[in-house]
């Protein structure tokens, strides 16, 4: 049986050229562009139309051209080779592209379903979930409340803000943020959450030794660059493999709540069909006696 297939670029060019083409829209599979042919089967432009994104033109489409083409005629040469070889038996795919229908087909009903679930979802659930369930809500990286501050080196307000940035006294805290305000690059306390050592460290320079044994000893870290001075005023600090705190936990208990939502819409929804197809005896169930 002949194999053939068209690599001329100047037929590329043209067939790139129509099917980017409006004249190219009207025209059916069959009267559409032969790109290439194995055997008795053979690829049409039409049949790679969906692979091109939008705007795609010129050179660029030349070269998606031909890897589609060569793409399809080694698989369509693969399968010459497996319909020769295989036995009838290992050629049998009937039973499993069923199942896999099967499978595809309820999969996609259930991602239908669950979408009419609840998705509000209270404090008093979150914190309800967290008090039963936090031992198993433990942190995989360090997490640190801070206050941090970025100013230049030769800033004259550097001594008077290193002097108080640490303290709890609400005179000092008003004092700092007056300061801060008129000489910080970055005064920030993330609106007092939790973040991941990660996200800090991000803000400072880089330091071969890291940053974690630091933070986890001292209620302040100062560290210095060429130009910039950086006071990191440690508020609470966790240590990998802690219980998380709530709030830091909370999203992930909202994804888990969702879930455990949508795997009880889905059980009970197995459990109404079953016993609504077992009254009017669309189900029969044979058991051993």
């Amino acid at each position: 049986m002949a194999i053939f297939f068209f690599k001329r670029t100047f037929f590329f060019v043209l067939v790139a050229a129509a099917f980017f083409s409006c004249s190219y829209a009207g025209k059916s599979r069959q009267e559409g562009w032969p790109l290439a042919a194995v055997g008795s089967k053979t690829l049409y432009a039409e049949d790679v139309k969906e692979l091109f994104p939008p705007g795609v033109t010129g050179e660029d489409s030349l070269t998606m051209l031909h890897a589609c083409v060569d793409a399809w005629v080694k698989k369509m040469l693969l399968l010459r080779l497996a319909e020769e070889n295989l036995s009838s038996k290992q050629k049998d795919v009937s039973a499993l592209l069923e199942d896999y229908r099967t499978s595809l087909l309820v999969y996609r009903y259930k991602q239908e379903y669950v979408e009419l679930v609840d998705t509000a979802i209270s404090e008093s659930e979150c914190e309800a979930f967290y008090t039963e369930n936090k031992q198993h809500l433990t942190l995989f990286k360090p997490v640190v409340r801070v206050l941090f501050i970025k100013l230049r080196k030769n800033s004259p307000y550097l001594e008077r803000i290193r002097k108080i940035y640490t303290s709890n006294r609400p005179e000092d805290i008003a004092t700092l943020e007056d300061l801060c305000l008129q000489a910080a690059l970055k005064f920030d306390h993330y609106g007092n959450r939790w973040l991941s050592l990660d996200e800090l460290t991000k803000e400072l320079p880089q330091q071969q030794d890291g940053y974690e044994d630091r933070v986890a000893r001292k209620r302040a870290v100062e560290v210095e660059d060429d130009e910039y001075a950086y006071l990191v005023a440690i508020r609470d600090f966790k240590e990998r493999n802690d219980i998380a705190p709530l709030e830091y936990a909370y999203d992930n208990i909202q994804t888990i709540i969702l879930n455990q939502r949508k795997k009880s819409m889905i059980q009970q929804l197995e459990q109404r069909i079953l016993q609504e197809a077992l009254q009017i005896n669309l189900v029969k169930i044979y058991r051993e006696s």
